[in-house]
């Protein structure tokens, strides 16, 4: 079981990804669903965006996982079953599934069973759902899901793959001590690029950084002038060390404390008024949406309205 975890801004094209209105043929269903109407994009990503006005300073509220497994589980992993999954991996985050909105859809367009989850970075009683260390984080409950599920581990699949794809053609044609030292230090500069495009974005401390890559076998060194800047950033793995500017201009020392000043500003709670507009606001509106919908329900099913209440997400 392997978690993509990113962070993001936007609602609405996040909701219209999962559920793919724009291209069917991709089997979009949804597995389960909590604090959100499922039968549009549109009010899916208006449902989400009610509670996120109570957090109006933060930036990326939209926590998507993408939750993928091996072909060879595709049997054993029914819909019911990676619908509990899902909620088992928002309980191992320290996410409370019955006070959080969430959503998590699953997709057919690929041999593997694979699912999408979006949750609200905003909880039902306008806190934020941190998202500190949350790659890492979500690498141990991978791991604590497939011992608990009986699943393939990822890691022995990540090691089989590896085999399979083999050397670099720059590694193969190497024939000199010096040419394969190169091309190895070109294949670890190549998938020290790959981590970094997952995790720099998010992380708002070189601290934090270190802590994602680590699962990822790469390791980050740092050198600060005398005033505490930094001078310089070094990526280690498996005995090859890239500066981060020989990866990119982007993951230099100071381009990388740039973007965390960024990400921790918008991290930042807004003053309490704002949050008082905005927490009014998100449950007036809620409250609005969910009694027309109990309303349609009744008028639509009216035997069954009388069996049991409404229920968030239906």
């Amino acid at each position: 079981m392997i978690g993509k975890v990113k962070v993001n801004q936007s609602f609405g094209a996040m909701c219209r990804y999962v559920l793919q209105e724009q291209a069917p043929g991709k089997g979009a269903e949804v597995l389960a669903a909590h604090g959100v109407r499922t039968d549009s994009a549109e009010h899916m990503a208006a449902d989400f965006d009610a509670v996120r006005a109570m957090r109006p300073g933060l930036g990326k509220a939209v926590l998507h996982v993408a939750l993928a497994f091996p072909v060879e589980e595709k049997e054993k992993l029914t819909n019911e079953v990676m619908g509990r999954i899902a909620q088992d991996y928002l309980k191992g985050l320290n996410i409370d599934p019955e006070n959080t909105q969430w959503a998590v859809v699953r997709h057919q367009d690929k041999t593997h069973p694979h699912m999408h989850l979006v949750v609200n970075r905003v909880d039902l009683d306008g806190q934020t759902v941190s998202d500190q260390f949350i790659r890492s984080r979500s690498v141990d409950v991978c791991k604590g899901i497939e011992q608990a599920y009986g699943l393939i581990v990822a890691d022995q699949v990540g090691r089989k793959q590896a085999r399979e794809i083999g050397p670099t053609p720059a590694q193969v044609k190497a024939t000199t001590p010096k040419e394969e030292q190169s091309a190895d230090w070109s294949r670890a500069r190549q998938e020290i690029g790959r981590a970094l495009s997952y995790t720099a974005g998010q992380a708002r401390s070189f601290d934090e950084l270190r802590e994602a890559l680590r699962p990822r076998g790469i390791e980050l060194e740092l050198t600060r002038r005398k005033n505490g800047s930094p001078a310089g950033v070094v990526f280690a793995q498996d005995g090859h060390r890239v500066k981060g500017s020989q990866v990119g201009r982007e993951y230099s020392a100071g381009n990388l404390e740039t973007g965390f000043a960024k990400a921790r500003e918008l991290g930042q709670d807004p003053a309490q008024q704002w949050q008082q507009v905005g927490q009014d606001y998100a449950l007036a509106k809620l409250a609005a949406e969910y009694a027309q919908a109990k309303q349609r329900q009744a008028q639509q099913q009216p035997s069954q309205q009388q069996s049991r209440g409404f229920e968030m997400g239906d």
